[in-house]
């Protein structure tokens, strides 16, 4: 039997400096690497292209701003809000979301690669036409997120508050849903096709396909 794949961590080579004062596109680039940033804002920048490369984020505001074309690679969010966004078209290689507030934001059309997101706030999240492989999305808040149309590969769920949150076109086959909350989700066949979950979620779940359990 093959190992299962594991999700490469994000790679910090070199000792990052700190980074002074809110966030902005330097003047001779469109990137920001090898930086610690802390109490920091970005808000309200539309049609926006940065990278970011090999940084931590601890206590930052992101919020309210629409990105297109960005990319995060190696970056670990801390306690930080990322309220309201919109990515799309962006890459999130290698990045991890601790106890970090995504209520909101927007995937659009991203590729979404070995990403960690644990304790965090994601209700109204949404995913759509993105690529998610090697992601673990786990003891978070996802209620009311979206799920459409994605291409999954490798992703594991654990003790997520799911309830009435909507899966269309994205299949979870071989996810392990039986820590999560289902309760009043919405999904269709190809998404739960292959999912396992608990005896106790089997009348949530075959309410949704339209199968009667008779006592």
């Amino acid at each position: 039997m093959a190992n299962k794949k594991k999700r490469k961590l994000p790679i910090y080579k070199f000792p990052l400096e700190e980074y002074v004062g809110d966030i902005k596109v330097p003047e001779d680039s469109d990137i920001i690497n090898y930086k610690e940033i802390s109490d920091s804002i970005l808000s309200k920048q539309y049609d926006y292209r940065i990278v970011f490369d090999t940084c931590v984020f601890k206590k930052v505001t992101m919020t309210d701003n629409v990105f297109k074309r960005s990319e995060f690679i190696d970056c670990t969010f801390v306690d930080s809000d990322l309220s309201n966004n919109e990515f799309h078209n962006c890459t999130f290689m290698r990045c991890e979301f601790k106890n970090t507030r995504l209520t909101g934001s927007h995937f659009i059309e991203s590729f979404v690669s070995h990403v960690l997101i644990e304790k965090s706030h994601c209700k109204y999240l949404d995913f759509a036409d993105c690529k998610l492989e090697l992601c673990e999305f786990t003891d978070s808040l996802f209620q009311e997120a979206n799920f459409f149309d994605n291409e999954v590969k490798n992703i594991s769920f654990s003790s997520l508050k799911l309830d009435q949150s909507t899966f269309y076109q994205t299949p979870l086959n071989g996810v392990d849903l039986s820590s999560s909350d289902l309760y009043s989700i919405k999904i269709d066949i190809k998404s739960i096709k292959g999912a396992k979950i608990s005896s106790f979620q089997a009348r949530e779940v075959c309410h949704l396909l339209g199968i009667k359990v008779i006592d």
